[in-house]
Protein backbone atom coordinates (compact mmCIF):
# COMPACT_ATOMS: atom_id res chain seq x y z
CA UNK A 1 0.00 0.00 0.00
CA UNK A 2 2.86 2.08 1.23
CA UNK A 3 4.60 1.41 -2.18
CA UNK A 4 1.98 2.48 -4.19
CA UNK A 5 0.70 5.56 -2.72
CA UNK A 6 4.90 6.18 -2.97
CA UNK A 7 4.74 5.78 -6.58
CA UNK A 8 1.65 7.98 -7.12
CA UNK A 9 3.03 10.93 -5.43
CA UNK A 10 6.20 10.43 -7.42
CA UNK A 11 4.51 10.71 -10.72
CA UNK A 12 2.27 13.72 -9.55
CA UNK A 13 5.38 15.52 -8.56
CA UNK A 14 6.86 14.37 -11.79
CA UNK A 15 3.91 15.41 -14.02
CA UNK A 16 4.09 18.68 -16.17
CA UNK A 17 0.88 20.00 -14.96
CA UNK A 18 2.50 19.57 -11.50
CA UNK A 19 5.52 21.19 -12.08
CA UNK A 20 4.24 24.18 -14.30
CA UNK A 21 1.51 24.75 -10.87
CA UNK A 22 4.90 25.17 -8.98
CA UNK A 23 6.42 27.62 -11.69
CA UNK A 24 3.47 29.71 -11.57
CA UNK A 25 3.88 29.87 -7.86
CA UNK A 26 6.95 31.20 -7.86
CA UNK A 27 6.64 33.94 -10.71
CA UNK A 28 3.72 35.11 -8.57
CA UNK A 29 5.61 34.84 -5.35
CA UNK A 30 8.17 37.11 -7.30
CA UNK A 31 5.63 39.49 -8.09
CA UNK A 32 4.40 39.71 -4.52
CA UNK A 33 7.78 40.19 -2.98
CA UNK A 34 8.23 43.12 -5.50
CA UNK A 35 5.33 44.51 -4.72
CA UNK A 36 6.23 44.56 -1.22
CA UNK A 37 8.81 47.15 -1.93
CA UNK A 38 5.89 50.16 -2.92
CA UNK A 39 4.30 52.19 0.26
CA UNK A 40 1.36 52.13 -1.38
CA UNK A 41 0.84 48.86 -2.66
CA UNK A 42 0.92 47.50 1.22
CA UNK A 43 -1.07 50.47 2.69
CA UNK A 44 -3.63 49.22 0.46
CA UNK A 45 -3.42 45.29 0.07
CA UNK A 46 -0.70 44.68 2.51
CA UNK A 47 -3.01 41.85 4.56
CA UNK A 48 -3.63 40.34 1.14
CA UNK A 49 -0.09 40.34 0.52
CA UNK A 50 0.95 38.33 3.88
CA UNK A 51 -1.69 36.52 3.61
CA UNK A 52 -0.91 34.81 -0.58
CA UNK A 53 2.99 34.86 0.53
CA UNK A 54 2.10 32.29 3.38
CA UNK A 55 -0.08 30.46 1.41
CA UNK A 56 2.49 30.35 -1.34
CA UNK A 57 5.47 29.31 0.89
CA UNK A 58 2.48 27.00 2.59
CA UNK A 59 2.41 24.94 -0.63
CA UNK A 60 6.26 24.83 -1.13
CA UNK A 61 6.55 23.13 2.36
CA UNK A 62 3.42 20.56 0.87
CA UNK A 63 5.81 20.56 -2.61
CA UNK A 64 9.07 19.51 -0.71
CA UNK A 65 7.67 17.00 1.77
CA UNK A 66 5.79 15.18 -1.36
CA UNK A 67 8.96 14.61 -2.77
CA UNK A 68 10.53 13.66 -0.09
CA UNK A 69 7.91 11.39 0.92
CA UNK A 70 8.41 9.92 -3.17
CA UNK A 71 11.97 9.48 -3.02
CA UNK A 72 12.65 9.47 0.55
CA UNK A 73 16.46 9.25 1.63
CA UNK A 74 17.57 9.02 -2.48
CA UNK A 75 15.85 12.81 -2.05
CA UNK A 76 18.88 14.14 -0.54
CA UNK A 77 21.20 12.67 -2.92
CA UNK A 78 20.57 15.09 -5.38
CA UNK A 79 22.26 18.68 -5.05
CA UNK A 80 19.09 20.55 -6.69
CA UNK A 81 17.03 19.42 -4.15
CA UNK A 82 19.06 20.51 -1.57
CA UNK A 83 19.29 23.48 -2.56
CA UNK A 84 15.59 23.63 -3.24
CA UNK A 85 15.06 22.40 0.73
CA UNK A 86 17.29 24.49 1.92
CA UNK A 87 15.56 27.97 0.15
CA UNK A 88 11.86 26.75 1.75
CA UNK A 89 13.79 26.22 4.95
CA UNK A 90 15.24 29.58 5.32
CA UNK A 91 11.85 30.80 4.07
CA UNK A 92 9.54 29.52 6.86
CA UNK A 93 12.37 30.58 9.53
CA UNK A 94 11.87 34.04 8.10
CA UNK A 95 8.13 34.35 8.05
CA UNK A 96 7.67 32.44 11.35
CA UNK A 97 10.29 34.36 13.29
CA UNK A 98 8.82 38.02 12.49
CA UNK A 99 12.36 39.36 12.33
CA UNK A 100 12.55 41.83 9.73
CA UNK A 101 16.29 40.99 9.08
CA UNK A 102 15.18 37.68 8.18
CA UNK A 103 11.98 38.50 6.10
CA UNK A 104 14.23 39.66 3.20
CA UNK A 105 15.30 36.31 2.91
CA UNK A 106 11.88 35.68 1.71
CA UNK A 107 13.19 36.54 -1.29
CA UNK A 108 15.52 33.66 -1.89
CA UNK A 109 12.27 31.65 -2.91
CA UNK A 110 12.91 33.04 -6.48
CA UNK A 111 15.86 31.53 -7.28
CA UNK A 112 13.84 27.93 -6.55
CA UNK A 113 13.02 28.88 -10.43
CA UNK A 114 16.71 27.94 -11.27
CA UNK A 115 15.64 24.23 -10.17
CA UNK A 116 12.50 24.01 -11.82
CA UNK A 117 13.82 24.92 -15.28
CA UNK A 118 16.16 22.17 -16.80
CA UNK A 119 17.97 25.01 -19.16
CA UNK A 120 18.51 26.95 -16.18
CA UNK A 121 20.35 24.39 -13.86
CA UNK A 122 22.70 23.56 -16.93
CA UNK A 123 23.52 27.21 -17.15
CA UNK A 124 24.18 27.85 -13.07
CA UNK A 125 26.43 24.18 -13.16
CA UNK A 126 28.32 25.66 -16.13
CA UNK A 127 29.50 28.62 -14.27
CA UNK A 128 30.37 27.02 -11.14
CA UNK A 129 32.14 24.18 -13.10
CA UNK A 130 34.01 27.43 -14.62
CA UNK A 131 35.30 28.73 -11.29
CA UNK A 132 38.53 27.01 -11.68
CA UNK A 133 39.62 28.48 -14.82
CA UNK A 134 37.59 32.16 -13.80
CA UNK A 135 39.98 32.10 -10.48
CA UNK A 136 43.10 31.56 -12.61
CA UNK A 137 42.47 34.13 -15.06
CA UNK A 138 40.91 36.29 -11.85
CA UNK A 139 44.96 35.73 -10.13
CA UNK A 140 46.66 36.87 -13.77
CA UNK A 141 44.12 39.41 -14.26
CA UNK A 142 45.13 40.60 -10.48
CA UNK A 143 48.95 40.52 -11.18
CA UNK A 144 48.53 42.70 -14.68
CA UNK A 145 46.58 45.39 -12.06
CA UNK A 146 49.45 45.35 -9.68
CA UNK A 147 52.28 45.62 -12.33
CA UNK A 148 50.69 48.57 -13.72
CA UNK A 149 49.59 49.74 -10.62
CA UNK A 150 53.17 49.87 -9.63
CA UNK A 151 54.32 51.44 -12.98
CA UNK A 152 51.27 54.29 -12.48
CA UNK A 153 52.34 55.32 -9.29
CA UNK A 154 56.11 55.58 -10.16
CA UNK A 155 55.11 57.87 -12.98
CA UNK A 156 51.97 59.61 -12.55
CA UNK A 157 51.41 59.72 -8.21
CA UNK A 158 53.36 62.56 -7.81
CA UNK A 159 51.02 64.72 -10.12
CA UNK A 160 48.33 62.86 -9.51
CA UNK A 161 48.10 61.61 -5.88
CA UNK A 162 44.24 61.24 -5.18
CA UNK A 163 44.56 58.63 -8.42
CA UNK A 164 48.26 57.41 -8.08
CA UNK A 165 49.19 58.46 -4.74
CA UNK A 166 50.22 54.55 -4.15
CA UNK A 167 49.55 50.95 -5.27
CA UNK A 168 46.56 51.01 -3.42
CA UNK A 169 45.14 53.76 -4.98
CA UNK A 170 46.31 53.38 -8.51
CA UNK A 171 44.79 49.48 -8.49
CA UNK A 172 41.45 51.25 -7.63
CA UNK A 173 41.44 53.78 -10.85
CA UNK A 174 42.98 51.10 -13.27
CA UNK A 175 39.85 48.67 -12.11
CA UNK A 176 38.13 51.49 -12.96
CA UNK A 177 39.95 51.87 -16.23
CA UNK A 178 39.37 48.34 -17.12
CA UNK A 179 35.45 48.29 -16.58
CA UNK A 180 35.94 51.03 -18.97
CA UNK A 181 34.13 53.72 -16.87
CA UNK A 182 35.44 56.89 -16.83
CA UNK A 183 38.15 56.08 -17.90
CA UNK A 184 39.03 58.73 -20.86
CA UNK A 185 38.33 61.35 -18.10
CA UNK A 186 41.18 59.70 -16.23
CA UNK A 187 43.11 59.46 -19.31
CA UNK A 188 42.57 62.82 -19.80
CA UNK A 189 43.78 64.33 -16.87
CA UNK A 190 46.71 62.55 -16.74
CA UNK A 191 47.78 63.29 -20.59
CA UNK A 192 46.84 67.26 -19.10
CA UNK A 193 50.48 66.53 -17.30
CA UNK A 194 51.97 63.75 -18.98
CA UNK A 195 50.92 63.88 -22.54
CA UNK A 196 52.25 60.39 -23.49
CA UNK A 197 50.29 58.49 -21.17
CA UNK A 198 47.76 57.44 -23.95
CA UNK A 199 50.50 54.47 -24.53
CA UNK A 200 50.11 53.65 -20.84
CA UNK A 201 46.24 53.50 -20.93
CA UNK A 202 45.76 51.91 -24.51
CA UNK A 203 48.19 49.10 -23.64
CA UNK A 204 46.39 48.19 -20.14
CA UNK A 205 43.04 48.62 -22.16
CA UNK A 206 43.99 46.16 -24.32
CA UNK A 207 45.56 43.95 -22.11
CA UNK A 208 43.43 43.84 -19.24
CA UNK A 209 39.80 44.46 -20.37
CA UNK A 210 39.48 43.36 -23.95
CA UNK A 211 41.92 40.15 -23.79
CA UNK A 212 42.04 39.49 -20.24
CA UNK A 213 38.27 40.04 -19.40
CA UNK A 214 37.22 38.21 -22.47
CA UNK A 215 39.16 34.95 -21.39
CA UNK A 216 36.29 34.90 -18.81
CA UNK A 217 33.56 34.83 -21.05
CA UNK A 218 35.34 32.59 -23.25
CA UNK A 219 35.81 30.20 -20.21
CA UNK A 220 31.96 30.10 -19.20
CA UNK A 221 31.05 29.45 -23.47
CA UNK A 222 33.40 26.39 -23.40
CA UNK A 223 31.88 25.11 -20.05
CA UNK A 224 28.42 25.96 -20.56
CA UNK A 225 28.73 24.31 -24.03
CA UNK A 226 30.39 21.31 -22.20
CA UNK A 227 27.36 20.91 -19.94
CA UNK A 228 24.99 20.96 -22.25
CA UNK A 229 26.02 18.16 -24.57
CA UNK A 230 24.69 15.77 -22.57
CA UNK A 231 20.97 17.66 -22.44
CA UNK A 232 21.56 18.13 -26.33
CA UNK A 233 22.50 15.22 -27.15
CA UNK A 234 19.14 13.25 -25.47
CA UNK A 235 17.29 15.76 -27.66
CA UNK A 236 18.69 14.17 -30.64
CA UNK A 237 18.71 11.08 -29.54
CA UNK A 238 15.11 11.21 -28.80
CA UNK A 239 14.30 12.95 -32.33
CA UNK A 240 16.32 9.97 -34.33
CA UNK A 241 14.33 7.13 -31.97
CA UNK A 242 11.39 9.46 -33.27
CA UNK A 243 12.74 8.90 -36.96
CA UNK A 244 12.95 5.59 -36.89
CA UNK A 245 9.61 4.89 -35.73
CA UNK A 246 8.31 6.72 -38.17
CA UNK A 247 10.17 5.78 -41.34
CA UNK A 248 9.34 1.71 -39.77
CA UNK A 249 5.68 3.38 -40.04
CA UNK A 250 5.85 4.06 -43.28
CA UNK A 251 8.05 0.73 -44.55
CA UNK A 252 4.53 -1.20 -42.75
CA UNK A 253 1.80 1.00 -44.96
CA UNK A 254 4.09 0.47 -47.72
CA UNK A 255 3.53 -3.11 -47.27
CA UNK A 256 0.17 -3.02 -46.52
CA UNK A 257 -0.30 -1.21 -49.64
CA UNK A 258 1.82 -3.40 -51.70
CA UNK A 259 -0.81 -6.87 -50.05
CA UNK A 260 -3.62 -5.22 -50.87
CA UNK A 261 -3.07 -4.63 -54.43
Amino acid sequence: MTATLQTSVRNLVENRVFQGVVLALIIINAVILGAETFPMVVETAGPAIDLADRIILYAFVVEILLRIFAWRVAYFRNGWNIFDFLIVLVSLVAVTSGLAALRAFRVLRVLRVITVIPRMRVVVSALLDSLPGIASVGVVLALIIYVFAVIASSLYGGEHPDRFGDVFASMYTLFQVMTLEGWPDIAAQVSATHPNSWIFFMAFVLLATFTMLNLFVAIVVRVVEEDSEPLFSDIIENQKAIAADIAAMREEIAALRKDRS
